[in-house]
């Protein structure tokens, strides 16, 4: 390895100054290189001596790794991985960082922003005929999240503190999992029946891609809402659209969505009672500042041949 380790800048988004990735960001020992472009032919000329990579949203592929033969390190200032070939890392002995948990509560805030927007009907702002239209209370109401991570156990101790019954599904059902809070754990199935506010926080992979498809709307209550900060394609889109049309929910909320960003002029655009967010709900001032200081230290630590503290691969 060279004495200086170079970490190759993937992603332009990562250079704004809300992230903050510049010359000097890693301090001594550490070269920050930005490409003359982000497209593949700038980004594959940078690859050979590249110690590390630094990544938001940009992918990493397999192909791309197999041209950065000095490659020890894939680091991102968020938790879902989706963007990378983990399972490529993995067999490279290339480790992989997030930084699992650091917008946890950020993203949770902004589920409850729109489940209380959608709520109470603001997309009728600037409408008269708001004035006699009568909201939704969630005190008494049943919150049902999908993901028990860092994001859904911010959101049951929210919801809890509004009176709601939260219920939830998640791989690992713990008890001890959000405490002071009594979650009840139930299948998917009981989870889409119960809901009157369903919350979508799990991680994209082969098992929760298209978990909520036609099936799924069709078993949720009529005047349930639907809140997406998980993924886009956790989601089937045309059938949300569908589901939508026909009356079968009561609004929805999205952060994410497939493809993403939806066209312009796509359909759900269209309907008041669907709020879409650009995929933001984790950025807010303090879960930046957090993320990229632990992204910075998963790099410190992992070229300096140091444990991370967030690996995804090890």
């Amino acid at each position: 390895m060279p004495a200086v380790a170079r970490l190759l800048v993937l992603d332009p988004l990562l250079l704004t100054d809300e992230f903050g990735v510049g010359p000097d960001w890693a301090g001594p020992g550490h070269e920050v290189v930005i490409p003359e472009g982000f497209d593949a032919d700038a980004i594959r000329s940078q690859l050979g001596g590249a110690a590390a990579i630094l990544t938001a949203h940009a992918p990493v592929t397999e192909e791309m790794m197999g041209l950065a033969p000095n490659l020890r390190l894939i680091a991102k200032p968020g938790a879902g991985v989706d963007n990378i070939d983990v399972a490529a890392a993995a067999r490279r002995g290339v480790v992989v960082t997030n930084v699992s948990g650091a917008r946890g509560r950020a993203v949770a805030e902004h589920a409850l922003f729109m489940t209380l927007y959608l709520a109470r009907h603001a997309w009728m702002r600037g409408d008269p005929a708001w004035q006699g239209t009568t909201s939704v209370q969630l005190g008494g109401k049943t919150l049902g999240i999908a993901g028990l991570g860092a994001i859904g156990g911010h959101l049951a101790r929210f919801g809890h503190g509004l009176g709601m019954e939260v219920v939830a599904h998640t791989r690992t059902p713990d008890p001890d999992r959000v405490p002071g809070v009594p979650v009840r754990f139930v299948e998917r199935e009981e989870l889409l029946r119960l809901a009157d506010f369903l919350v979508l926080c799990v991680p994209l992979t082969e098992w929760t891609r298209g978990m909520i498809d036609r099936g799924a709307l069709e078993a949720m209550k009529d005047d349930a809402f639907l809140v997406n900060v998980a993924r886009g394609p956790v989601v089937v889109t045309e059938d949300l659209l569908e589901a939508m049309r026909a009356g079968r929910l009561a609004g929805a909320g999205l952060d994410v969505t497939d493809p993403e960003p939806l066209p312009p002029d796509h359909a759900l655009r269209r309907l008041p009672n669907v709020l879409i967010s650009p995929h933001n709900a984790g950025r807010t001032h303090e879960s930046q500042a957090e993320a990229i200081a632990r992204m910075r230290e998963n790099v410190r630590r992992v070229l300096a041949g140091q444990p991370p503290l967030d690996p995804v691969t090890r």
